[in-house]
């Protein structure tokens, strides 16, 4: 009987917790997930009278600077300026050359080297070979395509709707957050970007993608909430975990005796961590379930990622932060398992 109930429980699907999620929300549940969290400890604590454990929030993560490979590359001069004039070019670097172009940031910087790389092709084609205004662009072009990787690793590392990314923040994932659809549009428009420098197609981008990912990446912070709170979900996990494997089930429900504590632990499992904390970290699963392999396509082994960043988003890693969330659950709930085969007690 009880090992029904169990398997009825504990084999329900991500999408099964995601529903549950929705039904809190309805239901006025509005506490942060974190004090959620610290309530169900606590009230463990309080019923088997030992102190609970202390939940720790994780340390900031910070990207590397990217080291400055760049060389001094081909300038063209006013004169040379001149005789492009009949070129859509010659406005783009006149735009560049003001005031406005030499304050610009790093994300308006990688614009103007696509479009310049982009308009080069074409003014190529109106120039004699032989010419040196021809030889002169055409270097300048090729310096510039060989750099627009470096290009767009600087706007990840300075632009702060990506280098926030990795900051911890004040501020968790709601239940039911918005901005999730319109964060992967974005991710997807960079990660899109990023694939056509890589693979040279540079007449293939929209520069305009550039400011419209950045725009909505920061009016929801989706991304810095979900990977702070993945972090902090697996943390308070593992706190937990290792606080109800230093008890004794055997001393929790006594064989023979009265399991009048064994049925409050179980109903402070039930009421807080299976209702509320459960479906929540299902939420944020899914979200990984989708964000994960663009946030590796952007940052995995590049010049700014550090080796802690790497270990998170990589693919193909136990340890990276959708499977340490789905596997500190999974250890959490196996003593729960555990406790109710043994003290038999039905879970539902």
């Amino acid at each position: 009987m009880y090992k029904k109930a169990l398997t009825l429980l504990f084999s329900k699907t991500w999408l099964s917790f995601l529903l549950a999620v929705c039904c809190a929300v309805l239901a006025g549940c509005s506490k942060a997930p974190s004090t959620t969290y610290q309530t169900y400890t606590e009230r463990l604590s309080n019923t088997l009278e030992i102190q609970a454990p202390s939940l720790s929030k994780p340390a900031p993560i910070s990207p590397l600077l990217p080291p400055n490979t760049l060389t001094k590359g081909s300038t063209i001069s006013l004169v040379e300026l001149a005789s492009l004039s009949h070129c859509k070019l010659s406005l783009l670097i006149s735009e560049h050359n003001n005031q406005l172009g030499k304050t610009a940031g790093y994300a308006s910087v990688l614009k103007y080297q696509i479009e310049f790389v982009q308009n080069a092709q074409q003014c190529l084609s109106t120039l004699e070979p032989d010419s040196n205004i021809y030889k002169t662009l055409l270097n300048a072009k090729a310096q510039k395509e060989q750099t627009l990787n470096h290009y767009f690793n600087l706007m990840l590392y300075n632009e702060l709707e990506l280098k926030n990314t990795w900051q911890a923040s004040s501020a968790e994932l709601a239940v039911a957050p918005a901005g999730y659809s319109d964060t992967v549009a974005a991710m997807q428009k960079l990660v899109q970007l990023k694939r056509h420098i890589l693979n040279k197609h540079y007449l293939k981008i929209n520069s305009a993608d550039i400011f419209n990912a950045l725009e909505q990446l920061n009016k929801y912070r989706f991304n810095q909430l979900l990977i702070y709170s993945a972090r902090l979900q697996i943390a308070f996990n593992n706190s937990a975990t290792q606080f109800i494997q230093s008890q004794s089930i055997d001393e929790i429900c006594p064989a023979g005796k009265n399991k009048k504590v064994a049925t409050i632990v179980s109903n402070v499992f039930q009421k807080f961590y299976l209702r509320k904390i459960q479906p929540y970290q299902a939420n944020l699963a899914g979200y990984l379930e989708t964000l994960l392999p663009l946030y590796s396509q952007l940052w995995l082994d590049e010049p700014i990622t550090n080796s802690q960043i790497n270990i998170l988003i990589a693919q193909n890693s136990q340890n990276n932060l959708l499977n340490q969330l789905k596997g500190s659950a999974k250890k959490h709930v196996t003593w729960w398992q555990n406790f109710y085969k043994t003290c038999e007690i039905s879970p539902i």
